[in-house]
């Protein structure tokens, strides 16, 4: 079985490191590794929570995110967002609970534009540095933006703290902009999954996107080689799941106030592990 796992995560680290006209090749046959800073960017990144790999990136957002906005999150009142005091989570994971969290992604909407904080282990005992950074990352930020988070993400990084023995501090507010699309397109959409509100309500498609199925195997693959070329699409993955949330976030809060959504016409549907 060890064997068998081993065949099919090389065919996909190969598929997800080779161009895109290439043919599949055993990881064995990709070119030498290079260095993590050549292949993802970023630099190491040291302080009092220890050493980590950090890359920033500048996206480009449908819309600027300047202003406060509001938005409904699920059958609560609606939820002002200050953009300076807010942040978007967005992690990936090695897989099921109990694994390590090995990639914290967060876009900051700040004074100069929108920036991406991604925060990586490099190995395993890096795992407490990414949570301490990202605790230092956010500091000030009051409101904290995921899709889906408060049935995963958050959850997942408070069991990964407790852990460590790491206190991570609760935000003031939190909006799940899943529990928003959900209020708004429910019965409209098959789903709400992000990749079908991207398709269907942002007009655009990721065509090289990697699944997020494959991403497990794409990490254990870097922690076990050192080769950092697997995660190059990780990280796109991740930038491109916070802008679409934040997209998205902007496009709810230019919607008028709904009552309760209606009942669905479509089949239920697994989002993230979340039935629909």
């Amino acid at each position: 079985m060890n064997s068998l796992n081993q065949k099919l995560e090389s065919l996909i680290v190969a598929r997800c490191t080779a161009p895109a006209t290439a043919d599949v090749l055993p990881i064995a046959a990709l070119a030498p590794p290079r260095s993590i800073e050549d292949i993802l960017g970023g630099r190491e990144w040291v302080g009092a929570f220890g050493r980590c790999w950090r890359v920033e990136t500048s996206p480009s957002l449908a819309e600027p995110v300047s202003s406060t906005i509001s938005i409904a999150d699920r059958d609560g009142p609606r939820i002002e967002i200050n953009p300076p005091g807010a942040c978007i989570i967005d992690i990936e994971t090695g897989g099921f609970s109990g694994t390590p969290v090995f990639l914290i992604g967060v876009l900051l909407f700040d004074a100069t534009g929108p920036l991406i904080v991604q925060l990586l282990a490099r190995d395993y005992p890096e795992e407490p540095a990414i949570l301490r950074g990202l605790a230092a990352v956010i500091a000030g930020r009051s409101t904290w933006v995921t899709f889906n988070g408060k049935s995963f993400d958050e959850p997942f990084l408070r069991d990964r703290a407790t852990a460590w023995r790491i206190e991570l501090p609760p935000p003031a507010s939190r909006v799940d902009v899943l529990h928003a699309a959900r209020r708004r397109w429910r019965g409209e959409l098959p789903d709400c999954r992000l990749k079908t509100l991207e398709e269907s309500v942002l007009r655009r498609s990721r065509p090289a996107d990697v699944p997020s199925s494959d991403i497990p195997l794409l990490f254990h693959a870097f922690f076990r080689s050192g080769n950092a070329s697997p995660l190059r699409s990780v990280l796109e993955h991740n930038r491109a799941d916070l802008v679409t949330t934040a997209d998205l976030l902007t496009r709810l809060a230019q919607e008028p106030a709904a009552g309760p959504p209606p009942r669905p016409e479509f089949p239920a549907a697994a989002e993230k592990g979340v039935l629909f």
